[in-house]
């Protein structure tokens, strides 16, 4: 497991990330990143960081930095062999300078596996025969999952006294962690993986809008767009909010260049994003948001297909069918049109496609026109029509409602055990970095089974998955 962001893995700065071997171009970027940082650190004023002694007067400098910082990089206490090995770099001929030694040293280090990846090694077992993740092991998990860097010295201090093998010392170590600012990490990055605007996404399609057509919506609306859907994620998960009031919560979180989409008034806001509390029946929830809205949407007309597909497949977890390739670039048929509906309706009426998108696809989709291609309520389509945003949504397999606005939709996800499960299974999956699979079944179960309770907090998501067996063990390959 690469050292960084779950999304966003730093090798992918330097080659696209693969399941192979790591290739000669990625390993010689690793190497030149190393050697720049290196140089950077000990040149400027980070270099304290580093080492917190003069090599040159103190004898024993070089040794307690390895040993010191040494303890940071590897996530753990280095062995004698270790230490001996990074200083035989001291003792080479010809004889560099101490602070040359000293970033040779740093140098190493930063081009270290031990490093660069997150090592699980080690071999104890428990009375089922699976390998037991040690304390500093646990420790690096823990950092990486809730806070996307290296421990802290409160989670350094437990490693270090064994006292991370317990559900119970890592569940007090996680509810700690997630009262921390640096938490806003990962509660950002997995809403961008929940919500499908993570970079390379499949489901994110555009970033730009005809702002002729729609002149609320700048070039510079889109940015703030993205982060107000960021702090409402964490303003409901980190503020004690529940899975319903993701779907329904109304606060808001504008700048000047997004305040008049909502129909705010731009010169009471600066750059700075300002909460307020939007309209609760127009505004329920992270659907209903511009950043949404916008990503899921063409460059100067609504997508009723982006949007229901996603709602169908990610938030609700109905499979909405594998698009014919055959299909997918088939224009919108000839015909006096009115509204947006009317097309696509013509467009999906016949088969391969109806049976997909007439049942799981566009009614949801549909229920969203009331937002046009930036995300503004509309209740005349551009195109002349009077907006029709009632249809039967499917809502599992065997739930199929009339929905006739956005509330009533996001009120009926807000309370759907399927979504729970769905949103449940999606952060295992974002946790562990692999799609979906049986062998998170038990631990998926189990987090829905505790957000199924009325006053369950959703940050409990986050701290109750590292209760489970697969956090804390690995299981021995054949």
């Amino acid at each position: 497991m690469l050292a960084g962001n779950n999304n966003q893995p730093p090798s992918s700065m330097l080659a696209p990330d693969s399941d192979g071997a790591l290739t000669d171009i990625g390993w010689n970027g690793y190497l030149s990143a190393a050697q720049s940082i290196a140089a950077e650190v000990m040149a400027g004023s980070n270099k304290s960081n580093f080492m917190s002694c003069d090599p040159s007067s103190d004898t024993s400098c070089l040794t307690n930095t390895v040993k010191s910082f040494g303890r940071k990089a590897f996530r753990r206490p280095l062995t004698d062999a270790e230490v001996t090995s990074f200083m035989r770099l001291n003792s080479l001929t010809p004889t560099g300078q101490p602070l040359e030694v000293a970033e040779a040293i740093l140098y190493a280090f930063l081009a270290s596996p031990s490093f660069i990846l997150l090592p699980e090694l080690a071999q104890d077992k428990d009375s089922n025969g699976n390998l037991k993740l040690n304390s500093y092991e646990v420790a690096t998990r823990l950092s990486y999952l809730l806070w996307g860097t290296v421990p802290d010295a409160t989670l350094n201090t437990a490693a270090d006294a064994g006292q991370l093998t317990t559900a119970a010392q890592i569940a007090t170590q996680a509810q700690r962690m997630l009262k921390s600012d640096k938490a806003k990490a990962v509660v950002t990055n997995f809403l961008h993986y929940y919500a499908g605007i993570d970079a390379g996404s499949h489901w994110v399609n555009n970033t730009t809008h005809d702002t002729t057509q729609y002149p609320t919506f700048t070039d510079a609306s889109y940015a703030p767009a993205i982060a107000e859907m960021d702090a409402f994620f964490q303003d409901v998960v980190l503020g004690g909010g529940m899975f319903k009031d993701l779907f329904l919560g109304s606060n808001g979180f504008v700048t000047k260049d997004t305040a008049a989409v909502y129909g705010l008034d731009p010169s009471s806001y600066g750059t700075a994003l300002t909460k307020v509390q939007l309209d609760g029946t127009r505004r329920p929830g992270f659907l209903t948001r511009i950043g949404f809205l916008s990503t899921f949407s063409k460059f100067d007309v609504t997508s009723p297909i982006l949007r229901g597909a996603f709602i169908s497949g990610r938030v609700l977890g109905v499979n909405p069918g594998t698009p014919d390739p055959a299909f997918t670039k088939t224009p919108i048929p000839p015909g006096n049109y009115t509204t947006m509906r009317q097309a696509i309706d013509a467009l999906t009426a016949n088969e391969p496609c109806h049976s997909c998108h007439g049942v799981n696809i566009n009614p949801s989709g549909y229920v969203l026109e009331h937002y046009n291609s930036v995300g503004m309520w509309q209740d005349l389509d551009p195109w002349g029509g009077t907006i029709d945003g009632t249809a039967d949504v499917r809502f599992s397999p065997t739930d199929t409602k009339t929905i006739t606005d956005p509330l009533g939709m996001m009120t009926e996800i807000a309370g759907l055990p399927e979504a729970k499960h769905h949103y449940a299974e999606q952060w295992v999956a974002f946790a562990t970095g692999r799609v979906p699979n049986p062998n998170d079944t038990c631990t998926v179960d189990q987090l829905t089974t505790s957000m199924a309770q009325t006053s369950y907090p959703l940050v409990s998501v986050f701290a109750d998955y590292t209760q489970a067996d697969s956090f804390r063990l690995r299981t021995v390959s054949n």
